[in-house]
C-alpha cells in the first residue's frame, strides 16, 4: 500500500520518510511518495541535518557527500557561475574527462546529452524541455507534455537486474522529444503545468535513503528551480515516488547511530 508524506521542504520530507522506514520491516517499503510544496527552501535546522548526514556519509564512504549526490542530478554550481546555455558545454567537458570508463555517468549527463536513433545526431533533452515550456508561453500550454527520460533502453534493460525491479521506459526522447503529446535508480522525470505553476514528479525504481535520497531530493529541487527560472514558471509541487525505498543504515554509521541521529533531529 502506498504511503504519502507531505512536507514543505526537501529536508523535512527526507527526515519524515527516513523515520517512517526505521519502523518498517527490514527498513524497506514500497511506493513511498513524498510531496513537497516548497522543496528548495532550506532552514537553519535543515542545514544542521544536511551537515550531520554529510558527515556520516563521508565517514562511511570517502569521497561521497550530500553535495556530490545532488550534483549527479543537476550541477547547480556550474549553472550559477556560467548560466544557461554556457554551463551545458562546461559540464559535458568536465564529464568527458571525469566519467569512468564503462560507467553510464550521471543523470545530469543523460539529461544534457543523448544520441538520437540515427546513431549520429546528438541532442540535449533538458534544453528541449526548456524550449517547449518557453513556447507554451506564447502558444497553447499543454499541461502534461514535458517528459524527461533518463533510462537508456540499450544499456539499462539488460540481464543484470539487482533485485529491485526492472524498468520498461515508454518515453523515448530520441523520437518523442518534439511532440507536444504522447540500471539507474531514477527512472523518469515528468514536468507538469498546473494552474500556471510548474510541478515536477520523479520516479525511482529504488531509492536508498541513507546514501542517496537526501542529496537526490536537493538535486531534484535544484533542477526544478532551474527549469522554473529559465521558463519563467513559478515552481509548484515536487513529488518523489520510490517504488522501492530502503533505509541503508550502514551508510549513516550503522543501525544504532542512524536511529539516534534521526531521533535527535528536530521536528
Amino acid at each position: 500500500m502506498a504511503v504519502l508524506i507531505k512536507e514543505e521542504r526537501a529536508v523535512s520530507a527526507w527526515l519524515a520518510a527516513a523515520r517512517h522506514l526505521v519502523a518498517c520491516p527490514e527498513y524497506t517499503d514500497r511506493n513511498l511518495i513524498l510531496e513537497m510544496a516548497a522543496a528548495s527552501e532550506i532552514t537553519a535546522e535543515d542545514l544542521k541535518i544536511i551537515k550531520a548526514v554529510d558527515t556520516a556519509l563521508r565517514q562511511s564512504t570517502p569521497g561521497l557527500s550530500v553535495d556530490t549526490v545532488a550534483g549527479t542530478i543537476f550541477p547547480n554550481g556550474l549553472y550559477k557561475r556560467d548560466g544557461r546555455p554556457e554551463f551545458y558545454a562546461r559540464y559535458l567537458d568536465v564529464m568527458a574527462r571525469a566519467k569512468k570508463h564503462g560507467t553510464w555517468g550521471t543523470y545530469a549527463l543523460r539529461m544534457m546529452r543523448r544520441v538520437a536513433r540515427d546513431g549520429k545526431t546528438v541532442f540535449n533533452p533538458l534544453e528541449v524541455i526548456i524550449r517547449k515550456l518557453q513556447a507554451s508561453k506564447v502558444g497553447r500550454c499543454y499541461q502534461a507534455a514535458y517528459e524527461l527520460g533518463v533510462i537508456d533502453p540499450e544499456y539499462d534493460i539488460a540481464d543484470n537486474t539487482d533485485g529491485f525491479g526492472c524498468e520498461l521506459p515508454l518515453y523515448d526522447p530520441g523520437v518523442d522529444r518534439n511532440k507536444a503529446l504522447n540500471m539507474p535508480c531514477l527512472s523518469h522525470l515528468s514536468f507538469k503545468v498546473t494552474a500556471g505553476k510548474l510541478d515536477l514528479t520523479a520516479v525511482y525504481r529504488s531509492h536508498w535513503y541513507g546514501q542517496r535520497a537526501l542529496g537526490n531530493l536537493i538535486g531534484l529541487s535544484n533542477l526544478h528551480r532551474f527549469v522554473g527560472a529559465e521558463t519563467e514558471f513559478e515552481c509548484g509541487v515536487l513529488t518523489c515516488v520510490a517504488t522501492h525505498a530502503y533505509l541503508d543504515m550502514g551508510s549513516l554509521g550503522g543501525p544504532q547511530q542512524t536511529k539516534k541521529m534521526l531521533e535527535d533531529f528536530p521536528g
